[in-house]
């Protein structure tokens, strides 16, 4: 994007980054006025897969870690199709974000299939758990119970990223092109975020007065992004797969989600001890600071 905006503009401002209080209330806010009046700013659009999707280990897991199977394949398989068929989950396998707990559990009592039914009714409460948890389920393996489910619906649907560097964590949006000239050149942005800062001695953690890079600059987000985008393409065609009936093509779109899916697993570890680094180093430099001034 800079190379081109450099080719097409020339030298001058990219994009501007402002800090807000509350970026969630904040997005919310700026996506009300624009459905309600016409105008404002449009953001960026963010795959439901960079936040999380359902998955089958998901649901066989129903909570209780990776190496723990609760429910049994056929099950979990049934629970998927009647999430698809009922509405609770888009082509996509994102979960509609508008359902309360009731809502899911009334709904798979009247769709799952006879065969599944009676695991599913030992199970019901920690499936519909796992299908709302698998909302938030990436974010989730980063955040912990540190931030509300309220939240975490909150900057699902603003469509808002989040890093996270050591105890710190980094909430970013941008917005779409504006003072565009022509559809598909290029043109400014607007960047906001919003910077949590934590302090943690021996364990004890709490907010702390906003120091400059707390949360990071959003490290994480560039790789996360682009595979999420591959994984929501790929989650589409299986989809377009099972509609048509077409096993080549079926096949060909579970081997793509698998294999962007391991990616973004396995890169996940990789970008979290590339940001515990880079927290460490601003603490041991500010530490012999602090001996130097002593």
């Amino acid at each position: 994007h800079v190379h081109g905006f450099l080719e097409e503009v020339g030298q001058g401002i990219q994009h501007i980054a402002s800090r807000v209080d509350d970026l969630a209330a904040f997005v919310q806010r700026g996506n009300d006025f624009r459905r309600i009046t016409g105008e404002g700013f449009t953001f960026l659009k963010i795959p439901r897969s960079y936040y999380g999707v359902l998955t089958v280990n998901q649901l066989r897991q129903c909570g209780q870690g990776e190496n723990q199977m609760v429910l049994s394949l056929s099950c979990a398989s049934s629970v998927i199709d009647a999430c698809g068929k009922s509405g609770i989950i888009t082509p996509d396998a994102a979960v509609d974000l508008s359902l309360s707990h009731s809502d899911i559990l009334d709904c798979l009592r009247s769709t799952i299939d006879a065969e599944s039914s009676d695991e599913f009714t030992a199970n019901e409460d920690d499936i519909v758990d796992s299908i709302l948890k698998s909302r938030y389920s990436n974010l989730y393996s980063l955040l912990g119970d540190n931030i509300s489910t309220n939240l975490y619906v909150a900057l699902i649907r603003n469509q808002i990223l989040v890093d996270v560097q050591g105890g710190d964590i980094l909430f970013q949006i941008f917005t779409s092109n504006i003072l565009q000239r022509k559809v598909g050149e290029e043109a400014p942005f607007l960047e906001f975020i919003q910077r949590v800062c934590s302090d943690c001695n021996d364990g004890d953690c709490g907010p702390q007065t906003l120091k400059a890079g707390c949360g990071g600059f959003g490290i994480r987000n560039f790789l996360t992004l682009f595979l999420s985008i591959e994984v929501g393409k790929a989650l589409v065609d299986v989809s377009n797969a099972k509609s048509v009936g077409d096993p080549v093509m079926l096949d060909l779109a579970q081997r793509k989600v698998e294999l962007f899916t391991d990616q973004l697993n396995e890169s996940n570890p990789i970008l979290t001890e590339i940001a515990d680094a880079m927290s460490a180093e601003g603490d041991a430099l500010s530490r012999a600071q602090q001996a130097e001034i002593k």
